[in-house]
């Protein structure tokens, strides 16, 4: 599969047939809390073309709301309509699985927000203390599982801890028990040589022991864009999605009939596309981007 560098020809080919611009955004956007420089006037010329503009996140720590506000102090205008993030992706897939009952939630207090949003009963968030006799009389003794929940849901939680696991994954054993992740992202995308553990920890924490994998929310699978086709009645040969990582981005986008462009401005190179494009592995063709361009600014001045 060819991966093919944007110049002003190829530009022109994919403003003529894109009408959905879907954007991750840590790596393409922006790092951290800086502008990558000539995103938002890249962005600002889409819309000003008349393109739809959708920011698409894994991230969990944020609800919607924060996530407009972080655009709108970066220069992108943004409407929370425009926003999908996996803790309000989760809660909306979770309701309209119309279940009885509560979720046990191992995750932050924006994915609690989003769960009230939908109005749908919770617990779990927070600091969840192991007593300190655990060791002598063991943990039996200290977990009382709540006969009501129906669901688990996991992402990013800086308390995780052996009592959050326990409880988990016996939940989850149970029959009928649905279990749902944001995503499972290895790693937190943050500069320097500390590695700060992402949400594929603590999932992997509680699949392990449950053995039982969940419906992942985040990319590289499929359901935040499947309810934003729904949404709003996109089709996906006229959308494309421009992301940094090959395994994430790049991955959803082939497997949802989406174009995609590559940014090399965060996660993944060209020596990363070329070991796809090398690899016999049916699965590596879908890490291919149709296109590249080295920043949004380059394809920017492009269109």
């Amino acid at each position: 599969m060819a991966c093919r560098k944007v110049d002003r020809t190829i530009a022109r080919k994919i403003i003529d047939s894109i009408d959905n611009f879907l954007f991750d955004c840590d790596g393409v956007l922006w790092e951290a809390s800086k502008e990558i420089p000539g995103s938002a006037d890249t962005i600002a010329a889409l819309r000003k073309l008349g393109k739809k503009i959708f920011y698409i996140t894994n991230n969990s720590g944020k609800t919607r709301s924060q996530y407009v506000e972080k655009c709108k102090s970066l220069g992108f205008h943004a409407a929370e309509e425009d926003v999908i993030c996996t803790g309000h992706a989760a809660a909306q897939y979770i309701k309209a699985q119309n279940l009885k009952g509560k979720v046990y939630c191992v995750g932050n207090t924006s994915m609690g927000v989003e769960l009230d949003s939908f109005g749908i009963k919770h617990f779990g968030i927070g600091p969840d203390e192991v007593p300190g006799s655990i060791e002598q009389i063991g943990i039996q003794q200290h977990v009382n599982l709540d006969p009501e929940v129906s669901c688990v849901l996991v992402g990013f939680d800086p308390h995780i801890n052996y009592m959050k696991m326990t409880k988990a994954a016996s939940y989850i054993r149970k029959n009928g028990t649905l279990f749902v992740a944001t995503n499972e992202d290895t790693h937190l995308p943050l500069a320097g040589d500390l590695v700060v553990p992402g949400t594929g920890a603590v999932v992997g924490a509680i699949k392990i022991p449950a053995r039982k994998e969940p419906v992942v929310v985040g990319k590289p699978n499929s359901v935040m864009f499947d309810l934003l086709k729904k949404e709003h009645n996109l089709d996906p040969s006229r959308c494309m999605m421009v992301g940094d990582s090959c395994h994430t981005d790049i991955h959803v986008a082939q497997k949802c009939g989406m174009s995609s462009l590559l940014v090399l401005t965060g996660v993944s190179s060209l020596e990363d596309v070329k070991r796809y494009q090398d690899q016999s592995d049916p699965e590596s063709k879908f890490n291919i981007p149709n296109f590249y361009c080295t920043d949004l600014k380059e394809f920017g001045k492009l269109i």
